[in-house]
């Protein structure tokens, strides 16, 4: 059933709304990603611009440190006996980079010499790095992971390199002590927000250094991680679960140049997105308080068009009741009197039979405008009252009409309610009506049947058709058996060519 100009119009508000509050929402969804996309775009960035600072600073302590083992067990193959004097002369270097000690042993593992006086003479032959240096019998830099010194009952990382004998075997080792805790130091004064990390690895994964938490890392390895291994770039970053303390974090990680070392920076997830947080929902908020405005404005207007609809209702209302009862009976009772004038000389009796009728009927108009001023609803019509309605409508041919046949099914009147009997009244006093008024016709029929469970009431003539009829009044008229047959639930339909006549129909379904 086609939508009335008041469904368009709450359709259009709605739509209107819909398309409004899918742009809003698409476009805070987009401002919510951009603002995770920035806050997370943001973190990575600091902390790969923090990791290759940290590399590089890295980088330089190992190299300072290697140096000075180097040129220390330079000095102990050439004179152990002053050995001692010449760690004394790398003492500032060894500070600023704060090793805590400088040891010796043999190809056994005792130690030859200490920094730090020791109470009784130590092996470390039991040590893995002490192992791994004995094997491998090549002269290159190790870094142990950290182990509880002997000497200072410290955490400590330590820094070997392996000493020769003239035939080149493995004779011993140099070490030199650094505490993990040194890299907290360094590093006490980058805020990486709360569960921020910074982390120190080998290679093969091991932590050599962490800032906070390190006597956890022990049974930890970061083998697989991005920046472990030389098979990759040497800085990137990457979201992970921390392996010692199952926080989520962002990382940024870069490689030093010269050792197989690599910084791990990572921020906690929570403090990241933070701002991220904080933008959404200022987002979120302004998005569900712009939705409540524009729902409290939508509901505003579709009241304002549900009133304008009922308002529009009532006007169509009053214009049918006026134009298809009172009207078209005043026009009647005016035809009337018309030819009552004409009667009065030549057939006074006539003529007075007449106006007893028109005033008959003009009661009947002000009984009709009574019961439409009070709102009063009429009951069921009786087979004799709705066929009186029906001769009330046909005017008699002696007034100027023409010459009607009418044929009405008496037992479809029994199965009309009062408001389809009303409707069908009133439609057919309106076709009748143009008829007389329009038509110019000599013969005309009014026919209501039962056709299956539909009922069709038909008014026809021989007149001069519709298209020769120029009378505004005329498209009321067929509007207002439009808007009845839509009350009906049913539907009209108009036909005719110029001097061929017309036909108004209208259907409509009815009580079996």
């Amino acid at each position: 059933m086609p939508l009335g100009t008041s469904g368009r119009l709450r359709l259009e508000i709605l739509a209107g709304g819909a398309i409004l509050l899918l742009g809003l929402w698409a476009g805070i969804a987009l401002l919510v990603v951009q603002a995770h996309r920035q806050a997370v775009d943001s973190a990575l960035a600091n902390g790969r611009n923090l990791a290759r600072s940290l590399a590089e600073y890295q980088d330089s302590s190992v190299r300072a440190i290697d140096l000075s083992l180097q040129e220390l067990r330079d000095h102990w193959r050439r004179d152990p006996a002053t050995f001692d004097q010449a760690v004394a002369r790398h003492e500032d270097l060894l500070s600023k980079e704060r090793v805590i000690q400088v040891a010796v042993t043999d190809r056994e593992g005792w130690a030859l010499y200490s920094r730090l006086p020791s109470p009784k003479r130590l092996n470390f032959a039991d040590r893995d790095y002490f192992q791994l240096q004995k094997s491998r019998n090549t002269d290159q830099l190790h870094i142990s992971e950290p182990v509880l010194g002997r000497i200072t009952n410290r955490w400590a990382i330590q820094v070997t390199r392996p000493l020769f004998d003239a035939d080149k075997r493995f004779a011993g080792l140099i070490v030199v002590a650094v505490p993990p805790p040194a890299l907290e130091l360094v590093l006490q004064d980058i805020e990486l927000g709360t569960d921020g990390v910074i982390m120190l690895a080998r290679a093969d994964g091991k932590i050599l250094a962490r800032s906070g938490g390190l006597e956890r890392t022990t049974q930890v390895t970061l083998a697989g991680w991005p920046g472990v291994s030389d098979d990759g770039p040497p800085g990137g970053d990457f979201r992970a679960t921390g392996r010692v303390d199952d926080i989520d974090r962002f990382f940024a990680y870069r490689r030093l140049n010269s050792y197989p070392l690599t910084i791990f920076l990572g921020q906690g997830a929570e403090a990241v997105l933070s701002p991220y947080y904080r933008d959404r929902n200022v987002l979120l908020g302004a998005g569900a308080l712009a939705t409540i405005l524009l729902a409290a404005v939508a509901a505003l207007l579709l009241a304002r068009a549900r009133e304008r609809a009922r308002y529009v209702k009532e006007r169509e209302r009053v214009m049918l009741e006026l134009h298809d009862s009172s009207i078209q009976s005043i026009y009647a009772i005016g035809l009337t009197l018309e030819n009552c004038r004409r009667m009065v000389e030549k057939a006074p009796a006539q003529a007075a039979e007449a106006l007893a009728d028109a005033g008959a009927n003009l009661n009947l108009v002000i009984q009709d405008l009574r019961t439409f001023i009070t709102g009063e609803r009429r009951g069921p019509y009786s087979e004799q009252e709705f066929m009186a309605e029906i001769e009330r409508i046909v005017p008699p041919p002696d007034q100027g009409a023409p010459r009607f046949s009418v044929e009405v099914d008496r037992e479809l009147i029994a199965d009309l309610t009062p408001r389809q009997a009303e409707h069908v009244l009133r439609i057919a006093r309106e076709a009748v009506s143009n008829v007389v008024r329009h038509a110019n016709a000599h013969n005309a029929r009014l026919a209501l049947q039962r056709r299956g469970e539909r009922g069709r009431l038909e008014v026809s003539d021989d007149g001069v058709g519709i298209g020769e009829q120029d009378d505004e009044r005329l498209g009321l008229g067929l509007h207002h058996i439009e808007a009845r047959a839509r009350k009906l639930r049913g539907s009209a339909s108009f036909e005719g060519l110029p001097s061929r006549g017309t036909r108004v129909a209208v259907e409509f379904p009815c009580r079996s």
